[in-house]
């Protein structure tokens, strides 16, 4: 183990012209639900890979064996708060915002054991962890970005995630842990669609500067679209009156995710200007010809 100040900023994959890019949502120690939708999916691993937005850990019953997934090579992570969390744990560094002594009393009991009966599969994969970057872009014919968190403690710029190397360990604390365009979100108005049997709610302003970007961390009841940011962490294994079996993990079929949402930008600008033409016709006799003829 050596000491962890710096966080690989942004890993660049290239396409994935063999098969197809799935991104997951927040796995929380839920391995089997995320390997039953898989399975459902006939995910084929020669071809086809997964980009995952972190926070692999704590809260579910497989902690360590789904930590385990990022030795596997068709499994491309980035850190979440909850991988930071168990680093400062283990001492790799000191956080300034996460509690070392209150992790294995709270979400990170699952540890313990892992120290006491899988030490060195538990330092192996924490090495590897350790290693793993901020974000992810695929330069992809639809290129896209994977990360934990909101973008904004780095900047809004595309090509300053690119450009440069690494972050402070402090700064990716920050940015694993940012809520800052899902909390503007929530002032937008939304439109509640449905993708492959998946709920969706998209916003008025569903693209920003960034391209699409898949984040967790923001547990929402469904994916939630806004500035480009797409929201994938739907509270994995949560149970309720109206769902009492575990709830899986979100996995989209990126490129299948991105033309389906581009058609819905493209339909909400079509029907904004029918609207643009039509309520101004009930304002003066004028266009109301025109609306007659139309």
């Amino acid at each position: 183990m050596s000491a962890l100040s710096t966080i690989a900023r942004c890993q660049r994959l290239a396409a994935n012209s063999a098969g197809r890019d799935l991104v997951v949502g927040d796995l929380h120690g839920h391995r089997s639900l995320f390997e039953r939708v898989l399975e459902r999916m006939n995910f084929d691993p020669a071809r086809d890979r997964v980009l995952s937005v972190g926070d692999l850990i704590d809260r579910g019953p497989e902690s360590l064996d789904t930590l385990a997934l990022i030795e596997q090579p068709w499994f491309h992570a980035v850190l979440g708060n909850h991988e930071l969390m168990l680093l400062n744990f283990l001492g790799y560094y000191g956080s300034r915002i996460h509690n070392r002594k209150s992790f294995p009393s709270g979400s990170g009991q699952w540890v313990i054991e892992a120290a006491s009966r899988s030490r060195k599969r538990l330092g192996r994969l924490a090495d590897r962890l350790a290693s793993l970057p901020l974000a992810i872009h695929v330069d992809a014919s639809v290129p896209f970005n994977v990360t934990h968190g909101d973008l904004h403690p780095l900047g809004d710029s595309q090509q300053n995630l690119l450009d440069v190397a690494g972050v402070s360990v402090h700064v990716a604390d920050s940015a694993t842990t940012s809520r800052r365009n899902i909390g503007e979100a929530m002032k937008c108005g939304f439109v509640d669609l449905d993708f492959a049997g998946q709920p969706v709610q998209v916003s008025d302003a569903p693209f920003g500067e960034l391209p699409l970007t898949y984040v967790g961390h923001s547990p929402l009841t469904r994916v939630t679209v806004h500035r480009s940011y797409v929201y994938v962490d739907q509270r994995v294994g949560e149970r309720s009156a109206r769902r009492p079996e575990d709830r899986p993990p979100t996995v989209l079929d990126q490129t299948r995710f991105s033309f389906w949402l581009r058609g819905v930008a493209l339909a909400r600008k079509g029907a904004e200007a029918r609207e643009r033409v039509v309520f101004p016709l009930r304002t003066g006799p004028s266009v109301r010809v025109a609306a007659a003829r139309a």
